[in-house]
């Protein structure tokens, strides 16, 4: 069963923004990414790593927001662990969005 928030509206376009901001940041720091040809470049495989994770995180945030309860339940209590991992391992700006999408959800359902 799908829940409907006061202003969901507000929440799934700040939560949709949010997703798609960290996905598009993501994809492009994994396009930086050139080969590893010594040492001092292997610390280049951790940002590789964490950008794929971040692009895990916004993919798996969007698609709740996208088609809610099919995968995953659209709850607040879902969205705000999941914004905060993508503020840590995607743009700050895109966990900002999502964060305040998912407080949003938080005072509605309050």
């Amino acid at each position: 069963m799908v829940k409907y928030y006061k202003h969901n509206k507000i929440i799934k376009l700040l939560v949709i923004l949010g997703a798609l901001a960290g996905f598009v940041y993501c994809l492009f720091q994994i396009s930086r990414t050139t080969q590893i040809n010594s040492w001092s470049e292997i610390f280049g495989f951790g940002r590789f790593i964490r950008n794929l994770l971040g692009t895990l995180i916004a993919a798996v945030i969007l698609w709740t927001a996208l088609k809610p309860d099919d995968p995953l339940p659209y709850h607040w209590l879902l969205l705000l662990p999941f914004s905060i991992l993508l503020t840590i391992f995607s743009w700050i700006g895109a966990g900002i969005l999502t964060i305040i999408g998912s407080v949003v959800a938080l005072i509605d359902a309050i």
